[in-house]
């Protein structure tokens, strides 16, 4: 019985010790390019101590001399770490305003928002899988096998 409540203390320390370490502000960045558009996404992912999160992505966009520049994002919900597992539950998502536009038109940018905002809406739930976690460094593998590299 004592050997069952020293391993069960420290699982439960390890698991305090995890939570400790995904605590804090998270910065990550990617680029890609799909049919001669660039797109650039800067992602800012903020995990409280009280289990609340909130995460704010810029979005990017050049296609010839026509671009949007940092399209805001704005994520917020609840967050837990289950057995090397990052769950976030989504609870608002907001897309207020985009830092500078040329050459687009307002329907397309209802329309880019529209996408971005849809694509939380239609999954509140995300799990992502820790595959590194230290004092400066946090990936993870989402659902569709995509990893995130993100740097303190």
């Amino acid at each position: 019985m004592f050997r069952f409540i020293l391993i069960l203390t420290l699982l439960l320390q390890f698991a305090n010790a995890e939570n400790t370490l995904l605590i804090g502000n998270w910065y990550a960045s990617s680029r890609s390019f799909n049919n001669d558009t660039e797109v650039i996404e800067k992602e800012s992912l903020h995990l409280y101590q009280n289990k609340n999160f909130n995460i704010t992505i810029l979005v990017s966009l050049k296609k010839d001399l026509a671009y949007v520049k940092d399209l805001r994002i704005e994520v917020n919900g609840r967050w837990e770490n289950r057995e090397e597992m990052l769950v976030l539950v989504i609870q608002t998502i907001n897309v207020p305003s985009a830092k500078d536009i040329y050459m687009i038109s307002q329907q397309s940018l209802e329309n880019l928002a529209a996408t971005f905002k849809e694509k939380y809406q239609n999954n509140k739930l995300y799990m992502n899988k820790i595959l590194k976690l230290n004092e400066n460094e946090l990936v993870t593998e989402g659902q569709s096998g995509r990893q995130t590299h993100y740097k303190r």
